[in-house]
């Protein structure tokens, strides 16, 4: 998925990585692959395969970056068990 604009938490400024628009409603499915099998495990607990969810925040690290979504404030998974959805 796409990490623009979202929160750059490596540059310790909280501005927006690459643009300015927040990503907030932004539609990606869950992959159900990529990332570490550990955290497929814990997504798996809330999310199936294909399925459609809304971005609430993206956090950019420099190593790796989360995402938040709508559907399931407060928890953060990794981005690239996640694919944008084309409009």
């Amino acid at each position: 998925m796409r990490l623009d604009g979202g929160i750059d938490t490596y540059s310790f400024t909280n501005e927006r990585y690459k643009l300015e628009e927040t990503p907030k409603g932004r539609k990606v499915t869950y992959l159900n692959s990529n990332g570490h099998n550990i955290q497929r495990k814990r997504a798996n607990k809330y999310f199936t395969e294909g399925q459609i969810l809304t971005v609430k925040e993206i956090y950019v690290g420099r190593g790796s970056s989360n995402v938040e979504f709508i559907e399931l404030p407060h928890e953060k998974f990794n981005t690239v068990m996640f694919a944008d959805i084309k409009s």
